[in-house]
């Protein structure tokens, strides 16, 4: 094989929220398409990337490299970089950097009163609190030298029952507004915009508008059409909207048969359709039996139709409030101007309720355990006795929990679920009881946090083998505690991401907004989820202190083994339910036409074509000029250059980019995989997951990836295929990716060596559970991305590296 070196200090951004992802939200509008989906079941696709305010997975970005012709066994060491050393240029120390600010005369003579002001060590930036006093509307001003401006209004929206208006606001606010009176004006400003964000998130009690931009004009453009749209949107007038983003009866002639169609519908019908949705939205449902939790926020598809346009603008007129409303600015602009902008739209309202009435209750803790059978819609043959799933699930608190103790949780989550190798996770994927591990452990996003774990795959008969083994394992870690290493890996894992502060193309900006938020929208602090120095110190004094086992034992205990608000779910699969549900719909839908009079379907008929025709038209020209966008005077003329050093080590070449990076050094090996025979492609992601999963020589795998957890911030391996403008063969490569401390550069090449070179593929079971593992996730891609599969298929007609990737990761 091909390889080349490829030596990054690269600042990459702050702690990926992977909920989005991060800090997944459960629903998503995405611009770039229609829309988009996480439903509220989400952390039980995500499985063992833990959604919290203070710790996140990070994403890196893929980047092209060159290649080299080698046959050498690949072995780094300092000697070999005497000329080329790798450069990892840390942070100067900066007590309190000169930012600017804003007066509190200027304030108030915009309309608002500075609540407080603090240095935000952890992410350099002074961020300032302000109230507008005229709405009560909170903003969060953050300023530092961060080109990638963020802004971002959320509003918190609980709803009273499933039929899905905050997720249809979420849409419908976003066609057409006072000052943007087009269908869609973001797919206009698309056209003329350099954001690097805009999308729109719906959470089970907030609904976030979050923007991005590197350009200030551009940023201030995007903020003024998001402002426009949340407080002046069209569709609160506009009946048609809501028609077409939330559901509508369709009839094209009076023979034919209604249907349901609407956007919102459409979407929540296909995330009705898969089983680890279904499976998550019983256990929230179950886990808060009396409060919005337990209502699904994106919408039943059930119920959706239930909805009418009165409470849909009842809705926007009571919580898209200033009054309600939590504002973040973050980045190098002028903080004035943030104000400036605000203040335009914010005096044209008074004071409301909006605040009293949208809080959240919490739910009160049951007296004891509660169990749910449900069935899921599952396709005929195969054995569907294995196609159970159950899944464990806990309400830890009846009231929200301190940081410390947050962070504390979080570090225990990842020590038992965490890493391949983490305990609780290992013992049940080697169980055999069942194919792929279900639940996102613990949860914190939300007013309540949770834990949760399961398996799907599982025999009907093994369902109390499962539940004992969760118990019984956990009830283990409790009386034995962690091993030393585990415990020392995990720290450095979790305390190398905060400090890295890296979510890579995912603005850093909106990581701090999403995290702070997520104390903000319940009245609390929302500087705190900003600070972790202080409670991680606290921390690693108490393990030091008083050992591990005294630190996390009583949280197990406490919150898990002796907490009986526990809930059960058991998912048994039923190839009938999905005809039964279409069944049903079709004889509400017959009703329907059957009350209706001769002259009602005709008007039903015109109604429908009205629509279409609607939705066809374009939008004239005088509309499409209000859409603000930029001039080539407004985009700089000079490209951002990396700078890239050449070199050459044994006849590898060797890339080298000398960045700020806070002394974080990051690298990429590069293999060559073009002459691998086509037979062998599909294997290869199962091959790259067992470098790192298999275990070597002389170190199991439990013990390799603790190793990799004490000495680096991760190592990862993946395949990656790519076209070439102008050339028909495709570059196609296995990178092996790792990072660390550029003081422990030796530990990461050593390791990364000892996993190319010293790898055993001997343990036939473990890699039964691979192959396992990935049947399971291609499954759940079919009933969840059905439009990614047949794209994947299409492109793989097009060109020879679509054809590759449709062969490592398709349906064949």
């Amino acid at each position: 094989m091909e390889r080349t070196a490829l030596l990054r200090s690269l600042s990459c951004s702050s702690l990926a929220c992977n909920k989005f992802l991060f800090s997944a939200p459960k629903h998503s509008r995405s611009f770039l398409s229609k829309s988009s989906t996480v439903s509220a079941a989400a952390r039980y696709q995500r499985r063992l990337i833990p959604n919290r305010s203070l710790i996140r997975r990070n994403n890196w970005r893929s980047l092209s490299v060159a290649s080299s012709r080698s046959s050498l066994r690949f072995t780094y060491s300092n000697k070999h970089f005497t000329s080329l050393s790798p450069r990892a240029v840390a942070s100067p120390t900066q007590p309190y950097p000169d930012i600017a600010g804003v007066d509190d005369e200027v304030a108030e003579k915009l309309g608002f009163e500075k609540v407080s002001e603090e240095f935000i060590g952890e992410c350099k930036s002074k961020a300032v609190l302000f109230k507008h006093k005229k709405t009560g509307a909170e903003v969060m001003s953050v300023s530092n030298d961060d080109e990638n401006k963020v802004f971002g209004i959320v509003f918190r929206t609980p709803p009273k029952d499933s039929t899905g208006i905050p997720h249809i606001l979420e849409h419908s606010v976003l066609c057409g507004s006072r000052k943007y009176p087009l269908k869609e004006p973001f797919v206009e400003l698309l056209k003329g915009s350099l954001h690097t964000f805009l999308n729109a998130f719906t959470y089970p009690d907030r609904t976030c508008y979050p923007v991005a931009s590197t350009n200030a004009k551009d940023f201030y453009n995007l903020v003024d059409v998001y402002l426009d749209a949340v407080f002046f949107p069209k569709c609160i007038e506009d009946f048609q909207t809501f028609q077409q983003e939330g559901w509508h009866y369709e009839l094209n002639e009076t023979s034919e048969d209604i249907t349901y169609k609407g956007v919102v519908f459409n979407e929540m019908k296909g995330v009705y359709s898969q089983p680890d949705n279904l499976l998550g939205r019983t256990a929230q449902r179950a886990l808060f039996p009396d409060n919005t939790y337990g209502v699904d926020s994106g919408g039943d598809p059930q119920v959706i139709p239930k909805l009418t346009f009165e409470e849909f603008k009842e809705f926007h007129c009571k919580y898209y409030h200033p009054s309600n409303a939590r504002i973040w600015f973050y980045g190098d602009d002028d903080p004035i101007e943030r104000l400036r902008i605000l203040s335009e739209y914010l005096d044209m309202f008074d004071t409301s309720t909006a605040p009293d009435e949208s809080k959240v209750e919490p739910q009160k803790l049951f007296s004891e355990p509660v169990r749910i059978v449900e069935k899921y819609p599952v396709g005929e043959g195969g054995d569907l006795k294995k196609k159970h799933m159950v899944c464990l699930n806990w309400l830890l608190s009846d009231k929200p929990l301190d940081l410390q103790t947050e962070l504390t949780l979080g570090f225990l989550d990842h020590l038992m679920l965490g890493t391949p190798a983490s305990p609780l996770r290992k013992v049940l994927l080697e169980s055999g009881l069942g194919d792929a591990i279900i639940g996102g452990g613990v949860e914190d996003e939300l007013l309540q946090p949770q834990f949760s774990i399961g398996l799907k795959g599982v025999s009907e008969d093994d369902i109390p083998k499962v539940e004992e083994l969760i118990m019984s394992s956990i009830k283990k870690l409790a009386e034995e505690g962690f091993d030393t290493d585990a415990v020392e890996a995990s720290m450095n894992t979790i305390e190398f991401s905060l400090r890295e502060n890296n979510t890579g193309s995912f603005p850093r900006g909106l990581s701090l907004m999403l995290r702070s938020i997520g104390k903000w929208i319940y009245d609390m602090d929302p500087f705190e989820p900003l600070k972790y120095e202080k409670p991680l110190m606290i921390l690693k004094a108490r393990i030091a202190e008083e050992g591990s086992k005294a630190v996390f034992s009583p949280l197990i205990e406490k919150f898990i083994l002796n907490n009986p608000h526990c809930v059960t779910i058991e998912m048994q699969p039923d190839p009938e339910k999905s005809s039964r549900d279409e069944a049903a719909e079709k004889e509400i839908l017959n009703k329907v036409k059957a009350s209706m009079t001769e002259e009602d379907l005709a008007e039903l008929a015109r109604a429908t074509q009205e629509l279409k025709l609607k939705q066809e038209t374009p939008d004239p020209p005088e509309a499409l000029r209000s859409v603000p966008s930029l001039s080539l005077y407004d985009i700089p003329k000079e490209p951002i250059c990396v700078p890239t050093e050449v070199g050459d080590i044994n006849g590898v070449k060797v890339l080298q980019h000398d960045l700020f990076t806070n002394d974080v050094l990051y690298t990429e090996i590069v293999f060559d995989m073009s002459s691998l025979k086509q037979e062998l492609l599909p294997l290869v992601p199962l091959f790259c997951q067992s470098l790192l999963e298999m275990g070597t020589k002389d170190l199991s795998f439990v013990q390799l990836n603790q190793l990799i957890g004490r000495k680096t911030g991760g190592i990862s391996v993946y395949p990656f295929t790519s076209s070439i403008q102008g050339k028909e063969d495709p570059c196609s490569h296995i990178i092996v990716r790792g990072k660390s401390m550029a003081g422990r550069a030796d530990d990461l090449f050593n390791l990364i060596n000892c996993v190319l070179q010293e790898v055993q593929f001997t343990d036939q079971q473990r890699f039964k559970q691979f192959v396992s593992q990935s049947k399971a996730r291609m499954e759940n891609r079919l009933r969840g991305s059905g439009h990614g599969i047949a794209a994947a298929r299409m492109d793989a007609k097009l060109n020879v590296s679509g054809w590759i990737s449709e062969q490592m990761g398709g349906v064949r």
